[in-house]
């Protein structure tokens, strides 16, 4: 009895004690609403401040939030809207709370830690944000697509116009040469991949010999894979000040992607259905022949003479580009959402179907995806989220770039004249067969597969525990932890009867190739906030500590089995002859933080400063700790004269840093194939280098940020200068050590730029309103000092001839250098442009009336120049579509394709063919309408709203550029020089129609 007594009496005390603390505390309940419609603000955040109670408000802006039965202060934000504090005196069961617009955005909440956060208006650097909202007005092929022309300090360029996206987003300029390129990405606290694999077309185009896989394969980089219209907002982080957090991982930037949660209140249903098209925005076309100028292609043979009898003078001309690129098929995309919850559990459901019809014949792109996000709240002390997508994308690339078998379009087009009709079947199906080269695009697209198939898994999760929150004193800790996981399964089948294959004397070839990759990465951390209420500390506002430390890992499995001479119409990779490759890696990592963070003087001044140690598995030693620190500050002038708001001064100084790539620690043997029935090795090129370690970039960071008329007017000016030192570089060696080169650290770089972003309200009322936005951006970087000779870029250009990357002391990096013939005929090897344009700006324009939205965005880059070899091959070809224009020098060359080729020499003036990139594009365009209520009531099921909507993603270009689009790169992503046109993928622009209904 004693024992059942002892047992019983805890638990009765503990029921006691839990029923008097309820008594002691009382339910509020209140409405939050936007102060110019007096409509609700659904999904805003109410919190009692010093304490731990949040609630969420519903649809229709309505919360209820425990408090305690003494007087107390809510805090209440809203995505969009400035935030208000509000005094409940402890008699008081209902308040209402007036939120006004946030058109500056000074209210948005940014990350400033693994584990904190902080508002704009208290920010001590420069953070761009791009709401889900605004990332979606139209539909995109990718994600970086989408950003494009919205975020100032970013260079946000796509490689082609093949479906599926593949582009390449470069923030504040080069940061290494040999280095990663690509800015941090992280979904919801998971740090993602955005690698690119060729699925191997490699071995049928021949564009970089014999292998499977080239650097010139028009890639899709992985960033495709992530769903735009399950996203909350993006933040860019730019400055080292803010990226040190991340390390070794961030001197180019920290994308950070979050995802849409539920709000408080009854489920919600969302389906949004739109249906478009996509075609190519510029098209080359080409020469028209007549029976003089055909000769000059195919000269006095008996082709020339059947081709005559069709001639009379003029030649007939078949459009090869408007057929083969000229498929409009029609694309669509569904989306549905689902949310809800009560106020402990909230959730969002996401599922995507879409299809993206390819310009080009046979190329699509198929994606779907499934999201669950759930957010749980256990007691006012603990609390709990689950974000995790499915994703499956199948896409369809074609054939597009350099190749050395005349099989992609642009290249077989440009030595094709348009007097025969290849896109013809006889009887049987055959298809015409080209006279003038070993292929026929037609019958190329027809049969030949280029898929990319991949499965995608990424999730994470958040646990917190609050165990003391007071008036002046809060606890918080933390465990965040995902990974990233993806299969990439590429497929490549080239029948033996297509009219190139048998050149090889192997006709027929496939390829399979896969890529598994995972990544895993977690940390505990504690967060400490001081409020003072008074005393000696009354300046402080508030100081928060954080601290953590964190693992991560990655691992890649890739391997590729090319096989040559398959027997007629099998395709299995062991049906001919096989030649495999494979290649693994992986990197763990371990690092620790401490953070802290001060506002005083009633939020005016913000302090900010921390520190990350690191280590990982590709540094030459493995247990030293290398340090990232930074520092940034702010003082907040408020109405300092009349019509000023707010000018806030900032300064920032911080370091971060860039890996070293898998393998440039170790020596590994080289494999050199069967001898005496045993596995023969010998020594690599490169030997590994034992004190290898990362980059390190230090930058300094100016802002100036003001808001005039009541947030009528918002400028934000950064000035920015980056010194990058122990640049990973490739140094040669010695033929007598038996080894090539050694990837060494050392020299320096310099990056320095100005970004500005103007907002401005000019109109505000009731009915309407108008925002404007403007955006400049300019940088440049210097090779300050260089321990090895200058050394040419790999995978930058095609050589001197024709204009490539070159890298020497006391020179711009994104300088194009090739040949040049000097008056007295001499030859040198010259800097000649630049590919880095003098400067970007944006312009965007969103106006809405009653329920009317027209958003409009055009972007413009002035300067950069692009080798254009596309032009050269079609001069080369004698089948440019200018070619018989009047030359400017008649004694080079009689035509002007004649001038351009002639002139170019041979390869002797690269100056020729290196044309600048200017332009002007009409990015988006959006127009919205809101449909009455009283008819969207009438609507059957009980539909709650409805939106009609017409837009268009890339409508027009202004630019004098010859080819098809300056802005592309033959060899995908690169961090030096991205400038070479060769038979690209034709840019698309889209036409959408869109209805979203709510329920």
């Amino acid at each position: 009895m004693r024992k059942r007594l002892s047992c019983v009496l805890p638990l009765l005390l503990t029921l006691i004690a839990a029923s008097a603390a309820q008594a002691q505390n009382r339910f509020v309940t209140g409405r939050v609403f936007n102060t110019a419609t007096q409509e609700g603000a659904p999904g805003a955040i109410v919190s009692h401040v010093g304490g731990t109670a949040t609630a969420q408000a519903d649809d229709e802006g309505r919360f209820r939030i425990t408090l305690p039965a003494t007087d107390a202060t809510l805090l209440v934000r809203a995505i969009g809207y400035r935030r208000a504090e509000v005094r409940v005196s402890a008699t008081q069961e209902a308040v209402e709370v007036g939120l006004t617009r946030d058109v500056q955005k000074l209210d948005e909440v940014i990350v400033t830690g693994a584990a904190t956060t902080q508002t704009r208006q208290n920010a001590s650097v420069a953070v761009s944000t791009v709401g889900g909202e605004e990332l979606n007005r139209v539909p995109a092929v990718s994600l970086d697509n989408a950003l494009q022309g919205k975020v100032v300090g970013a260079n946000i360029n796509m490689n082609s116009g093949a479906p599926g996206g593949g582009g390449q987003i470069q923030i504040r300029g080069v940061t290494s040469v040999l280095g990663s390129g690509e800015p941090l990405y992280v979904i919801d606290g998971v740090i993602i991949s955005n690698a690119a694999f060729s699925t191997g077309i490699n071995a049928v185009s021949r564009a970089s010999g014999a292998a499977a896989t080239s650097s010139q394969d028009n890639q899709i980089n992985r960033l495709a894979d992530i769903n735009p219209n399950d996203i909350e907002n993006i933040q860019i982080l730019k400055s080292a000040a803010a990226t040190a957090i991340y390390g070794s991982k961030a001197t180019n930037g920290v994308v950070i992607i979050t995802t849409k949660r539920g709000r408080q209140g009854a489920a919600r249903f969302n389906l949004t259905q739109r249906v478009g098209t996509y075609d190519a925005i510029r098209l080359l076309g080409s020469r028209r022949f007549n029976t003089t100028t055909l000769a000059d292609v195919t000269g006095d043979t008996a082709l020339l003479r059947t081709l005559r009898t069709e001639c009379s003078p003029e030649c007939p001309y078949y459009d090869y580009q408007g057929d083969l690129f000229g498929q409009n098929s029609l694309s669509f995309e569904t989306v549905g959402t689902v949310s809800g919850g009560s106020e402990n559990t909230r959730y969002f459901i996401s599922a995507t179907n879409r299809f993206e019809g390819g310009t080009q014949l046979n190329s699509n792109d198929r994606r779907q995806s499934l999201r669950l996000n759930i957010d749980q709240g256990f007691s006012p002390k603990w609390t709990a989220s689950v974000s995790a997508t499915l994703s499956r994308s199948l896409t369809k690339r074609g054939l597009s770039n350099n190749d050395n078998t005349f099989i992609s379009p642009f290249y077989a087009f440009g030595y094709t004249p348009a007097v025969i009709n290849l896109n013809d079947r006889d009887a049987t199906g055959a298809y015409t067969v080209n006279p003038y080269l070993e292929s026929n695009p037609f019958q190329t697209l027809s049969f030949l597969r280029n898929a990319e198939d991949v499965w995608r898994q990424v999730a994470s999760g958040t646990v917190k525990y609050t165990p003391y929150a007071s008036e002046r004193h809060s606890v918080q800790f933390s465990v965040i932890g995902g990974f990233d996981r993806f299969d990439a399964d590429g497929q490549v089948f080239s029948p033996g009867f297509l009219q190139f294959e048998p050149d090889d004397g192997l006709p027929g070839t496939a390829v399979q190739s896969n890529a598994v990759s995972r990544q895993f990465n977690g940390s505990f951390n504690a967060v400490h906030t001081y409020t003072p209420a008074g005393g000696f500390l009354s300046f402080l506002s508030s100081a928060t500590t954080s601290a953590g430390v964190q693992v991560e890992e990655r691992d890649l499995n890739r391997y590729t089995i090319l096989a040559r001479g398959l027997v007629p119409g099998v395709e299995l990779t062991s049906q001919g002859q096989v030649t495999p490759s494979h290649f693994k890696s992986a990197v763990r990592e371990q690092a620790f933080f401490v953070n802290e963070e001060v506002l005083a003087f009633n939020e005016r001044l913000s302090i900010a400063g921390r520190v990350r140690g690191e280590r990982n598995s590709v540094q030459g030693d493995r247990e030293k700790y290398f340090y990232w620190p930074a520092g940034s500050a702010s003082y907040r002038f408020v109405n300092p004269f009349p019509y000023a708001d707010e000018i806030k001064l900032r300064a920032a100084v911080g370091t971060s840093g860039n890996q070293a790539r898998y393998a440039d620690r170790d020596t590994t043997l080289t494999g050199l194939g069967i001898l005496s029935d045993r596995q023969a090795v010998g020594a690599p090129v490169t030997l590994g280098n034992p004190n290898i370690k990362p980059e390190k970039m230090t930058e300094q960071e100016y802002g100036l940020d003001m808001t005039f008329a009541k947030q009528r007017v918002g400028l934000e000016f950064s000035y920015f200068d980056r010194t990058i030192t122990d640049l990973l570089l490739n140094a040669p060696l010695a033929p007598t050590t038996g080894f090539g080169q050694q990837v060494i650290n050392g020299g320096e770089l310099e990056t320095e730029g100005i970004e500005v972003a103007l907002n401005i309200n000019p109109v505000r009322t009731r009915d309407f309103n108008w925002n404007a936005r403007t955006q400049y951006y300019q940088v440049e970087s210097f090779v300050k000092s260089l321990p090895v000779d200058p050394f040419v870029v790999g995978n930058s250009g095609f050589g001197a001839a024709y204009g490539r990357a070159r890298i020497a002391q006391g020179f711009k990096s994104t300088l194009i250098w090739g040949n040049k013939t000097l008056e007295d005929g001499s030859i040198v090897d010259t800097a000649l442009f630049d590919s880095a344009p003098d400067f970007q700006m944006q312009f965007g324009n969103d106006f809405t009336y009653k329920a009317l939205t027209l958003n409009v965005l055009f972007d413009w880059r002035k300067g950069g120049y692009v080798s254009n070899m596309t032009k050269n091959l079609f001069d080369e070809g004698l089948n440019s579509y200018d070619y018989d224009e009047a030359s400017p020098d008649t004694a080079i060359g009689a035509t002007l394709g004649e001038y351009r080729y002639a002139n170019w020499n041979a390869g002797n003036n690269a100056s020729q063919y290196l044309e600048d990139g200017s332009f002007v594009k009409l990015r988006e365009v959006t127009l919205s309408y809101q449909l009455p209520q009283s008819f969207v009531n009438s609507i059957p099921g009980g539909a709650r709203d409805l939106r009609l909507t017409l837009s268009g993603r890339n409508l027009a270009i202004w630019s004098d550029y010859w080819s098809l689009d300056p802005e592309v790169n033959n060899f995908g992503n690169q961090n030096v020089t991205r400038f070479v046109d060769l038979a690209p993928y034709p840019p698309t622009r889209s036409f959408f129609f869109s209805v979203d209904v709510g329920f």
